[in-house]
């Protein structure tokens, strides 16, 4: 009779390798649509798809931030994260900053477009702050919960806490005979 092998050491290099399968085809999915949003606009029109281009990724890196919570190890959703959010500012902040250039935007247009695409930054970073503030405040909970999960737990079935008394060993204070009543609260 073979011995049975256990599975658990095979599951997390599979969960590690699909883990990476998963960022892998999301990245090859994202660049082929960027590329058919780009393809289909004609020539004149390719402002108006790298403003679509850059709000997608924006899109993307809110998604992959938000696939984190799915994930034990969010490492690879984490990376996705930053990488289409760098993308997307990097693309409209290029695309509208230089429009006017090419003379696809006025200047009013392209200032206020720059004045909102920063004010979106700002709240971004905003976010990123915060984030990175819980995450430090989690820190220590994570550290006592790791604690707990490695010391042995009570069992109600032993002896010891059988036999562990239920009645404080020191009996309560005595209030004088002809003491005072305890204060009543308001």
């Amino acid at each position: 009779m073979a011995t049975p092998v256990p599975a658990a050491p095979s599951a997390a290099p599979r969960q590690g390798m699909s883990a990476l399968l998963l960022t892998v085809l999301f990245l090859v999915a994202a660049a082929l649509l960027f590329f058919v949003i780009y393809i289909a606009f004609p020539a004149s029109q390719h402002f108006g798809a790298l403003l679509i281009i850059g709000s997608l990724a924006l899109i993307f890196a809110v998604v992959s931030y938000l696939a984190e919570s799915f994930s034990r190890d969010p490492t690879a959703q984490r990376s996705l994260a930053w990488a289409f959010m760098a993308m997307g500012f990097a693309t409209l902040f290029f695309s509208v900053g230089l429009g006017n250039y090419y003379g696809v935007e006025s200047m009013t247009s392209m200032l206020v477009g720059l004045i909102v695409l920063v004010l979106l930054l700002i709240v971004a970073v905003a976010g990123i702050a915060w984030r990175f503030r819980a995450a430090a405040a989690d820190a220590p909970r994570e550290a006592a919960r790791a604690a707990w999960r490695s010391e042995t737990p009570v069992s109600a079935l032993s002896y010891a806490t059988a036999n562990a008394p239920t009645v404080p060993s020191t009996p309560p204070p005595t209030t004088p005979v002809g003491g005072s009543p305890p204060p009543r609260s308001p």
